[in-house]
């Protein structure tokens, strides 16, 4: 399991170093989180800026998420997901708010 993890994180790392998975994985945050997300929808606004990159690790692998998105997120778009948050957290270099569109 561990080096399952590890794994998923080295191959998460390489893919962020380019410039496509940047565009890709906001696509993939927009399309997926963007339905309740966004301002006036069901639930908040996510700023990823809030939260550390380790932070958001946790969040999701503790299942804090009020709904089960196992249902609408596969685990391949997750780890995009996840990818975006980390790239854009409080302690990221490019720490950024989401805009998610009305």
């Amino acid at each position: 399991m561990k080096l399952r993890i590890i794994c998923s994180c080295i191959a998460l790392s390489i893919a962020m170093l380019s410039p496509a998975f940047a565009a890709d994985s906001t696509a993939v945050f927009v399309q997926k989180c963007g339905g309740c997300h966004k301002k006036g929808g069901d639930a908040v606004p996510v700023n990823p800026a809030d939260k550390a990159g380790v932070v958001w690790t946790k969040y999701f692998k503790r299942g804090r998420h009020p709904v089960d998105l196992s249902s609408q997120v596969n685990e391949a778009d997750m780890e995009v997901i996840l990818g975006f948050l980390q790239d854009h957290a409080a302690d990221s270099d490019h720490p950024v708010a989401a805009a998610i569109p009305k």
